[in-house]
């Protein structure tokens, strides 16, 4: 058997990610997929004469230096690894829409700083200056993630001074939240409820998440615009597959790790489902630490500092979508956004609040592939995924035999709730439905309770905080390190290979130290 040097359990973005650096860097590479195909959440299946996206909203980050647009840091790592994915860039950032029958709302938000700030403004009077304050705020905090990327998140000691000096303002408002600085800036209610839309992209309360993180989120996309793949996710995927190989690295698909072998707080290699063992002195998981840790891992092994972070951490939010394979045009519904978000309060801390209970949870993301691109599906078809987002286990109480009923019950509702809002009809229109429980998520993905998110950012655990102690403090077993959507940089395809290429860098640094 070919030596290793690095395995790689887990072809998520960002294992693939990380192989790519690593193999690029000369190393022998080998990553391990349980599944099929490479992507994790970034993939594919077929109903009927669909091809439905399991996850696939749209990537920030890549902006392509044309335009009046920087270009983004996610597709700087995909050039220097050589990679070639056409895409294409979405103008409209969102419509957002609240039903609340007291405050209704029912905006358009384009990308585009100006574009932004007039739309807010004529959506919600007198929001001009709050929201211009707070997205001259966003930029900062966005130049200062720049400044810290290009030192791979470790500045020198000397290099503070620059940092305090030049974005001072980021160390004042990271413990902040959301909603604390909305009322610092007098945002109108409205106005906030439109601003905060983005919320479930990071999967946390407003009222508990670090204006820091969800700002350089939102001004990204309004920055650079978000973009998306012309062939889609495997486009993406396919293109990583091809890079590593070409830097010498392996891939195996239908290949599962089982457990990784760790003996006096030291890597010593994997063993598969089939008991194959395969010797390496470094392993990068794209597998969760509560995985990992939980089932993976001899218990004397596990470290302290990893009970702890365990215990203390909040999974993320568990997914249920719905995928709607219709027989009509989108733009016959008179539906012709890419992104929306529909709320039954202005409020986000109520709205996160509600998602917690079957009972409550009234709010969705719709996603419809075709208004970006028209050739997803087949010509007189499109295709509508909704999202609903649970903080809380809510199905943990389900009976086995009541599973498919309650799959129906949810997509009828959901459904039932579109039309409403929408006042359209597509009952009528449905030739595929696909309903995927979190259950359905966490058969594919080994994620516990089927989260999609990771661990959910707190104010003590947001992206700065990870970033802070995932080079040394969060390296607590010698050979292994964690990337991917649950590790510093957060959730969302391009966090994930953000982190993928930042954790390579470190793991080249301890086999170059030998540690």
């Amino acid at each position: 058997m070919k030596d290793y040097e690095v395995i790689v359990v887990g072809a998520g973005n960002g294992g693939l990610s990380a192989a790519a650096y690593l193999a690029k860097a000369g190393k022998k590479v080998l990553v391990l997929e349980r599944n099929n195909l490479p992507g994790g959440c970034a993939t594919s299946f077929v109903r009927g004469r669909f091809e439905f996206e399991s996850a696939l909203h749209e990537l920030c980050a890549m902006g392509d230096g044309t335009g009046g647009k920087v270009k983004g840091s996610v597709r700087k790592i995909l050039e220097e690894y050589g990679m070639s994915v056409p895409g294409r860039f979405i103008d409209d950032a969102f419509r957002t829409i609240c039903t609340d029958p007291a405050h209704p709302v029912d905006v358009t938000m384009p990308t585009g700083i100006r574009d932004y700030i007039d739309a807010m403004e004529q959506a919600v009077p007198g929001s001009r200056d709050a929201i211009t304050g707070i997205l001259e705020l966003s930029r900062m905090i966005s130049d200062s993630v720049g400044w810290l990327q290009k030192r791979n998140n470790e500045p020198k000691l000397f290099e503070y001074a620059e940092l305090l000096y030049k974005y001072g303002d980021l160390l004042k408002v990271e413990p902040c939240s959301v909603s604390e600085i909305c009322k610092r800036f007098d945002l109108p209610a409205e106005a906030e409820m439109i601003f905060e839309s983005y919320w479930e992209y990071i999967s946390a309360d407003p009222d508990n998440m670090s204006f820091a993180v969800y700002a350089m989120m939102n001004y990204t996309y309004l920055n650079e615009t978000p973009w998306i793949p012309l062939e889609r996710s495997h486009a993406l995927e396919l293109e990583f597959d091809r890079v590593i190989r070409a830097f010498g690295g392996d891939i195996r698909y239908n290949t599962e790790v089982k457990r990784i072998e760790i003996r006096d707080n030291t890597v010593n290699g994997v063993t598969l489902a089939d008991d194959t063992y395969i010797p390496c002195r470094y392993v990068m998981s794209n597998l969760m630490p509560t995985t990992v840790f939980g089932h993976m891992v001899d218990e004397k092994e596990v470290p302290v500092r990893e009970r702890k972070l365990i215990k203390a951490r909040k999974l993320g939010q568990s997914a249920c979508t719905i995928y709607l394979g219709l027989d009509i045009p989108a733009a016959e519904l008179g539906i012709r956004e890419y992104n929306m978000f529909l709320y039954d309060s202005l409020n986000g801390h109520e709205s996160y609040e509600s998602h917690k209970s079957l009972d409550t949870h009234n709010d969705f993301c719709v996603t419809i592939l075709n208004n970006v691109l028209p050739g997803a599906s087949p010509e007189g078809t499109c295709m509508l995924y909704f999202t609903s987002l649970y903080p809380e286990d809510v199905f943990k109480d389900l009976k086995e035999e009541d599973y498919f009923a309650m799959k129906d019950k949810v997509a009828r509702d959901t459904i039932e709730g579109f039309e409403k809002s929408m006042g359209v009809s597509i009952r009528g229109h449905i030739e595929e439905i696909v309903v995927a429980l979190p259950v359905t998520f966490a058969r594919y993905m080994g994620t516990p309770r089927g989260v999609i998110y990771g661990y959910e950012p707190d104010l003590w655990d947001g992206m700065f905080e990870r970033e802070q102690s995932g080079h040394y403090l969060d390296h607590t077993v010698k050979g292994l390190r964690f990337c991917g959507g649950h590790a510093t940089q957060m959730d969302g395809y391009s966090q994930a290979i953000g982190s993928g290429r930042e954790q390579a860098v470190f793991l080249l640094e301890d086999m170059e130290a030998g540690r």
